[in-house]
């Protein structure tokens, strides 16, 4: 296998690579969308509750009732900080494999800036080969007027 061989393999499997983090990440994104949505309803439903509570309590309910609101507005707000927490990780994770994908990417670009320069290197080698081969026709012309 060829350097240039090599290389577009080795760019090929990084682009594939960067491909695949991608789609994570918009994944990824997606669900700390979700996540962040079910907290914003979790909070909507506490603060509902909280002020359903709070104009029972006003009303005058039985002392049993009373703690069976407070209960249930406790595990209300517990699961409203389990979401937070879940939101945090997902963020980390996020972050995790935002950082992936850029040295994926960066990765891809080298390697397709590498193959530009092996390109170019070629190019000019051609040139110089095609400026070579002129010269020396000249020369071979010039030596044959002059008689060589």
């Amino acid at each position: 296998m060829s350097r240039e061989q090599t290389i577009r393999y080795l760019q090929d499997m990084a682009g594939m690579r960067e491909q695949d983090l991608r789609r994570s990440l918009l994944a990824q994104r997606q669900m700390l969308n979700q996540l962040r949505e079910k907290y914003a309803l979790l909070q909507g439903y506490l603060d509902h509750y909280r002020q359903e509570s709070a104009a029972r309590e006003g009303a005058g309910i039985a002392g049993g009732d009373i703690l069976r609101w407070r209960g249930f507005l406790q595990q209300l707000n517990t699961v409203l900080q389990q979401q937070g927490q879940l939101i945090r990780e997902q963020e980390q994770r996020l972050q995790h494999i935002q950082e992936q994908w850029q040295q994926a990417k960066a990765r891809e670009q080298g390697f397709s800036h590498l193959l530009q320069r092996l390109d170019h290197d070629r190019q000019l080698a051609a040139l110089k080969r095609a400026q070579k081969e002129m010269d020396d026709w000249a020369l071979r012309a010039v030596q044959m007027r002059v008689g060589f």
